[in-house]
């Protein structure tokens, strides 16, 4: 009487050669779920609108800001590229009225009047006197504007009474406007692009701001980098510099 062997199980021959194709599947797999989610990962960063929000904030502040006062972290005037500066801008809401038509604001015409007096009666030592006092509050920071054009220095309030504000320092010139300004410092730091203190952008890779000179004025253009899991996306905007009191 004969016996047949039968073949039930692996062997280990079988079962090495079934890991090893497992391991290689996996290894393929696992590649291509992370080049995957990378691309997913740029892509959502393309998509994300933070960066182009943020580079147009700081444009828009750009736009209003007196080029005299910008500075680089060194409190020197732009030359070259740099991660960091301060400037002065004038508060357009302000000034020019907020251009919203429903405004209650006061109108010459069909022109919306500023929300602040801006015309100076009659300037004595660190006082300036209006005809009508309206939108000033101590504590704000003012540019004076006279006949000669001067370096720029800025004043705050110090106190009002009636028609009269009283300013920290007396001005160097006799002026004949005051116009409402506000500081900002942007810098980045820590992966983040900050703004007086606040950050307006996360993962950051890199910030630069590049000031151009043209014989048609001067071009500040602003590049911003986010990090992502495969390769910087970066976004670029510029901001041509003009003096935003010289309309008045």
């Amino acid at each position: 009487m004969s016996h047949k062997c039968r073949h039930n199980a692996f062997s280990l021959f079988e079962v090495c050669v079934s890991i090893v194709v497992l391991g290689v599947i996996g290894f393929i797999c696992n590649a291509m779920l992370l080049d995957t989610s990378k691309n997913l990962a740029y892509t959502k960063a393309k998509h994300d609108t933070s960066a182009l929000i943020a580079l147009t904030k700081v444009a828009n502040l750009l736009e209003n800001a007196i080029p005299q006062s910008i500075q680089d972290s060194a409190h020197a005037p732009l030359h070259s590229a740099t991660s960091s500066i301060s400037f002065y801008a004038v508060v357009p809401h302000l000034l020019f009225g907020g251009g919203d038509k429903f405004s209650q604001g006061a109108l010459q015409g069909d022109t919306l009047l500023p929300a602040v007096s801006i015309e100076i009666a009659q300037q004595v030592d660190t006082s300036l006197y209006f005809s009508a006092l309206k939108g000033w509050k101590s504590g704000m920071l003012l540019h004076l504007v006279g006949k000669s054009k001067q370096d720029f220095t800025p004043y705050a309030i110090m106190s009002i009474s009636g028609n009269e504000l009283k300013l920290n320092k007396p001005p160097r010139t006799h002026p004949i406007l005051a116009v409402p300004i506000e500081y900002y410092e942007l810098s980045f730091a820590d992966h983040t692009l900050w703004l007086n203190g606040e950050p307006i952008a996360l993962d950051v890779l890199s910030f630069e701001i590049v000031s151009l000179n043209f014989s048609q004025g001067t071009l500040l253009e602003l590049h911003l980098c986010l990090k992502t899991p495969s390769k910087p996306y970066c976004q670029k905007s510029g901001v041509w510099l003009s003096d935003p009191v010289e309309i008045l």
